[in-house]
This record gives C-alpha cells, structure tokens and sequence, in this order.
C-alpha cells in the first residue's frame, strides 16, 4: 500500500511539473516554510508541528502509572521580495520549543529557540525544476530552564545551501536543499567566569514548500 501510494505521488507531482510554471518577476513575494536547523535540543529535523505526548510505565503486572508529559513545536516562516528576476532576499525565523514535566515528582524542563535574520535566494529557471542557491544568517537565543536555573545563550548561525525547487502549481514549489552551516553560542563558565565558545558545524538536507504571489 505504501509503495502504491508513493508512486501515485510520484505520477501527480510529474503532471504538475509539465505546465507548471512558478514566477519569479522582480516585484513577487515569495512565502515558505523549511526543515529545522539543529540548534540545540529543542529543535529537530521535522517540520512545522506540534506535539503532545504522555508516557506511563508498568511494573510487571502492577498498574500502569503516568512517567512524565513532554509538548514540541517548531514554526518556521520564511518571506521574502524578489528585488530583481529570480532573486529574492527576505527574513526567515525559528521558533521551537520542547517541555518534559516530571509527574511523580512535578519538576519540569524547558527548552527554547527563537531566531530571526536574513536570507537571499537566486534562482536559475529550467524547463521542469528551478536550481537555487542561498545564504542565511540567524541571529536569537536558546534557552533553557530548570528548576531554579534559568540559562540563556545567544547563537548565530550562517549557512550556504544548494537545491532546486519542483513546482507543484504556477505558485507554489517543493524544495530540497544542501548545504553547510556553522552555529556559534557564547556563554560564560560559572565557576571561572571566562567566556566560552561553543561552535558547531556541518552539512544538512532541508526540504519544505514555498508559496510565490
């Protein structure tokens, strides 16, 4: 079933790429929506979601009790302005979260990322899929909160990715990327007091659709 659903897929997005023609005139505004990018633990590789979860456990054949509750979401917007054909340039965030509440003991866990910078994007149009390039900057903070200890950490992020975009319609595409990013988080040890810099980075696969209007 699930092969026969994947080519059905397959077959209606074929048809939607024969006509289709996105555009990409200087004047445009391009909206979308994108994977993650692996800041820190409360962000993921999904997409936009929300979850609710509720674990329980059970010794042998005793009752079952509850473990702990744990909510995440993740909204990820994108706009941008093509200031000339084929080029867009616009401001793209992240906002994610992720909460574990202890209920046998009441404690909670909290994290959180929120960023925000720029991007730009330039397209080069084929007949059945549009190559692009992009390069992104992310300024914000990740958080996190445990019982007393409320730790904020300022990042920023800068990226370069390759893909192509795959019209599903004259306004709207699927988009699949590449690319390398480098995050940076400062913080200061509270032991010694000195400033430490964490850096991470590497390679990463985005995909997510764009609305163009």
């Amino acid at each position: 079933m699930k092969e026969i659903s994947l080519t059905v897929a397959i077959l209606l997005v074929s048809i939607a790429t024969i006509s289709a023609q996105p555009q990409l005139e200087k004047g445009r505004i391009l909206l979308g929506a994108t994977s993650t990018v692996a800041l820190s633990g409360s962000v993921s590789s999904e997409l936009i979601s929300l979850g609710f979860i509720k674990a329980t456990y059970k010794y042998g054949s005793g009752p079952a009790e509850d473990a702990f509750k744990r909510t995440t979401y993740n909204i990820l917007p994108k706009a941008g302005y093509f200031v000339i054909d084929n080029l867009a340039a616009g401001l793209h965030a992240v906002v994610a979260g992720y909460t574990e509440k202890d209920l046998e003991y009441d404690d909670t866990y909290k994290e959180s990322t929120i960023g925000i910078g720029p991007f730009v994007r330039y397209y080069y149009p084929l007949d059945r899929f549009y190559p692009f390039a992009e390069a992104e900057m992310l300024f914000g903070t990740a958080r996190e909160l445990w019982y007393s200890d409320d730790e904020r950490t300022p990042f920023v992020m800068l990226g370069v990715l390759v893909g192509t975009a795959l019209p599903l319609g004259d306004n709207v595409t699927f988009d699949a990327a590449a690319g390398y990013l480098r995050s940076s988080m400062k913080d200061t040890d509270t032991e010694t007091e000195e400033r430490v810099n964490f850096i991470t980075s590497g390679f990463c696969l985005r995909m997510g659709f764009t609305i163009y209007l």
